[in-house]
């Protein structure tokens, strides 16, 4: 016989005479059992700490931050830190050499001091450059043009006239405006032959030409009240401009 055999059979006779107990197996169950409950604890533990570590970033994200917070707080000073802040001066006391020095600084005008014109008349802005005063319902009139005078009125209850003039190298312009009832375009242009069509900001007009080299429009402005406009020269070449710039 060989060492194996002698070693089974030692092996068999030793626990032969043991028996196993009649609450072996119902505790080999509750041993498994319990084993099997500890690692499912310890699996789902070990799940929710994985969930909370991935939400703290997003927490973070989403939190406001708080208005006490050194990071977000900002001074509102607006001196620097290597500057102290200038001190007002005493009353009476010369101003300062550095408040007068700053950029942007403006000397303080003279009480009465003006301008000089040099002589020459006012222009009016915008206007295109004419000297003198417009009356209100004209907005355009061409460079060097003079007022020949205070526009003149005619006319009586049923029908007024309103007629301004001016003169210059360029040319001369009049302007007249007609207030009074059954005014047509026909009844405010005077010119020979057949007047031409066109219109002034939408308005139906007519136009022709004079014997004198001018050039006339004229048109309703609305009703009850009509607007002629004649230029000659230069200025003649500007007459829909000017037209355009009549605002009665």
């Amino acid at each position: 016989m060989d060492l194996e055999s002698e070693l089974r059979k030692a092996m068999a006779e030793q626990v032969a005479e043991a028996s196993a107990s009649p609450s072996l197996v119902d505790d080999v169950k509750h041993r498994h059992r319990r084993r099997k409950a500890r690692v499912h604890a310890a699996a789902g533990v070990a799940a929710a700490s994985v969930a909370a570590l991935a939400l703290v970033p997003t927490y973070q994200s989403f939190r406001a931050t708080p208005a006490g917070n050194s990071e977000t707080s900002r001074p509102t000073s607006s001196v620097s830190a290597f500057r102290l802040p200038e001190r007002p001066s005493a009353p009476g006391s010369p101003e300062s050499p550095s408040s007068q020095g700053k950029p942007g600084a403006e000397a303080p005008s003279k009480p009465g001091a003006h301008p000089s014109g040099g002589g020459r008349e006012p222009r009016n802005p915008g206007l295109g450059g004419a000297v003198g005063k417009l009356p209100g319902w004209i907005t355009y009139l061409p460079e060097g043009l003079a007022s020949t005078g205070p526009c003149a009125t005619t006319g009586d209850a049923q029908r007024k006239t309103v007629t301004c003039g001016w003169r210059g190298k360029s040319g001369w312009v009049e302007i007249a405006l007609v207030k009074g009832g059954g005014l047509s375009p026909k009844d405010l242009l005077k010119t020979p032959g057949i007047p031409g069509r066109t219109s002034v900001r939408g308005t139906p007009a007519l136009i022709g030409d004079r014997p004198d080299s001018g050039r006339q429009i004229s048109w309703l402005a609305r009703p009850g009240v009509g607007v002629t406009v004649t230029a000659a020269g230069d200025a003649k070449n500007r007459l829909m401009r000017i037209a355009e710039g009549v605002r009665p």
